[in-house]
């Protein structure tokens, strides 16, 4: 079983240890099958709650959610079966966790396995599979300054990670994963906002959706629902004290992937947030990187590169 390293900060402002929801997207099972191998891994029992969704109950990490990702079911239209397999095809099929330690991540790592050899698929399955991981970090507290830091840091080093993990063509292509707007990561640099609402109000003005590699909107929604639905008035979220980090692919089916290429991938997000030399040096190089004519995503990726490989 891997080692998940403790968050740079492992604790909330209450004392409590932080704990990560996991949401991991694959095709080639149908809901039955997957819960059929969570249930065998981990104990439990599966039952249907809903169209297309299952929940496995009693497992020893809680109950465990599958369902069929698709716009189609969540909006309760029917899908006639044959279409429905049509459908499995290109529509995921997802995992969902409750709140993890890093230790029980690290547990639930170990089910990639059994559902590679029952017949998983990845986002490199096929051309139009852009299937992704989500990591839901709790928040070490709302208006913490480590929370605020955390969402500086990954604007700044967002280019530096879609490079680095060679992020899927389909995934960048399709409107999931947008990159944040770079006048954003200006405002932030500028701007650093002393709270979160400052902070949602200050994300608002360049950006209304949930479509980026990490989500603000629960977030938003948990720290004030009156203010996020002035803010974001289309947007129907649920609350959640937590980050959505939805950057990392999916790719259940290759034999030496982990949850740990996503893990590691956050871990250098907080870890840099944690680092108040490196963020100057990276707040200043993003500044003279604007400066020029022509700020382009590849330069400022290496860049990054290159100021976190002097640590």
């Amino acid at each position: 079983m891997s080692d998940f390293a403790p968050f740079a900060y492992p604790d909330t402002t209450s004392g409590t240890p932080r704990k990560c929801g996991v949401e991991i997207e694959f095709a080639g099972l149908s809901e039955t099958a997957v819960a059929e191998v969570l249930a065998e891994h981990f104990g439990g029992t599966a039952r249907d709650s809903g169209p297309n969704e299952l929940v496995v109950e009693g497992t020893a990490l809680g109950d465990l959610r599958v369902e069929l990702d698709t716009v189609w079911r969540k909006a309760g239209l029917p899908i006639p079966e044959a279409g429905m397999e049509l459908v499995r095809e290109i529509v995921p099929v997802e995992i969902i966790t409750a709140p993890l330690t890093p230790a029980e991540v690290a547990q639930f790592d170990s089910v990639l396995s059994p559902l590679r050899e029952a017949g998983a698929i990845g986002s490199r399955g096929g051309v139009l599979l852009g299937f992704g991981v989500h990591l839901n970090p709790e928040v070490t507290g709302l208006d913490d300054p480590h929370t605020l830091a955390t969402i500086r840091a990954f604007g700044l080093l967002e280019d530096h990670l879609r490079r680095s993990a060679g992020i899927d063509t389909t995934r960048r292509l399709l409107p999931f994963v947008d990159p944040w707007p770079p006048a954003l990561i200006d405002d932030l640099v500028a701007n650093p906002p002393q709270d979160m609402g400052a902070m949602m109000a200050l994300y608002a003005r360049h950006t209304k959706n949930r479509n980026h590699g990490l989500d603000l909107l629960p977030l938003s929604m948990e720290y004030d629902p009156d203010r996020h639905s002035e803010l974001f008035p289309k947007d129907k979220t649920s609350p959640r004290p937590a980050f959505h980090f939805r950057l990392p692919d999916s790719r259940i089916d290759e034999p030496d992937w982990s949850l740990q290429d996503a893990w590691q991938m956050w871990a250098k997000v907080e870890e840099t947030a944690a680092d108040a030399d490196r963020m100057t040096d990276l707040e200043m190089a993003w500044r003279a990187h604007r400066a020029r004519a022509f700020s382009r995503r590849g330069p400022w990726a290496e860049r990054v590169g290159a100021l976190l490989g002097a640590a």
